[in-house]
């Protein structure tokens, strides 16, 4: 009974913590900075503002802050080191993505779609046993 009770508190206290999109996305792009040049020199959050020009296309750092909800100086520093590492350019009206840029994000977007696959599965199982558990 203790056990299961453990169990069950853990999972209403920390399921969040479970699946945690965020610490993924750290993760994953810590792990494929040995593949990709440069990766390693921007901030996994940089990930952000890229995901974001590869879904919008060219646009400026404001439409970046307000579709993500990051203060636009921390979008500007995002963007900053994107384009310093080729990452991303500066265009006439506002950021692009380049090949690299769009390489980058495809690799990252399909381990995190892996990860979150894996993690999903496994919190199902979790959750199937609790419930028999529960019954």
């Amino acid at each position: 009974m203790f056990n299961r009770s453990q169990k069950l508190a853990a999972l209403i206290c920390h399921g969040d913590a479970v699946l945690n999109p965020k610490r993924w996305l750290a993760e994953e792009a810590s792990d494929l900075a040995i593949k990709i040049a440069d990766l390693d020199k921007i901030s996994s959050r940089a990930i952000l503002p890229l995901a974001k020009l590869v879904a919008l296309g060219e646009t400026d750092a404001k439409k970046l802050s307000l579709s993500m909800d990051i203060d636009e100086s921390k979008v500007d520093e995002y963007l900053e080191a994107l384009c310093e590492f080729k990452f991303a350019e500066k265009t006439w009206n506002g950021y692009k993505t380049t090949q690299t840029g769009e390489q980058v994000f495809e690799a990252i977007a399909k381990r995190m779609v892996e990860r979150e696959l894996f993690e999903v599965k496994s919190r199902l199982q979790q959750l199937e046993y609790l419930i028999k558990a529960v019954r």
